[in-house]
């Protein structure tokens, strides 16, 4: 899936969705990433076998769990299951702005172009898109405006 970082287009990407009825993979022998649900990540984190630096978010998910594990995740995937369901947007506000997380924000799911500023100016700032949208497009999502006069988040700049 086209995955858009820092408002560029990335060629590679190790992180997979693992569902908790699936085994995780192997990071030094598969080279990818797991992405599991918060309560598997608490779950492992619980048994003292997590090995796991990624987590998928549903949009039912208490972002306020996670405070204690920021510090060990490099990726968390927001899902937008449908393009109408905002919920993703205040989860990834939280964590930006009460819980100071600094690594990647991905939104996953039904992702479009037009909710793109939204998404950034909620702290978000990597899109894995289902299908590849026209990336002239995004460039002018994304350079649109330079100034904004609502606080958010800091706009990433693409270029």
């Amino acid at each position: 899936m086209p995955l858009l970082r820092n408002g560029h287009w990335a060629n590679d990407n190790p992180w997979v969705h693992v569902a908790d009825e699936q085994d995780l993979p192997d990071n030094a022998e598969d080279h990818v990433y797991a992405l599991c649900s918060l309560q598997r990540y608490q779950t492992l984190e619980a048994a003292g076998t997590n090995s796991v630096s990624g987590i998928w978010l549903s949009p039912e998910d208490d972002v306020l769990q996670l405070s204690e594990y920021l510090q060990r995740l490099q990726v968390i995937a927001i899902d937008f299951p449908t393009y109408t369901d905002g919920r993703g947007y205040t989860q990834a506000r939280i964590l930006r702005t009460q819980l100071h997380y600094s690594g990647e924000l991905r939104a996953v799911g039904d992702i479009r172009p037009d909710q793109l500023l939204f998404m950034v100016r909620a702290g978000l700032d990597a899109f894995e898109f289902q299908q590849a949208p026209d990336a002239e497009l995004i460039n002018q999502i994304l350079t649109r405006y330079r100034i904004n006069y609502q606080p958010s988040y800091a706009l990433p700049l693409a270029g």
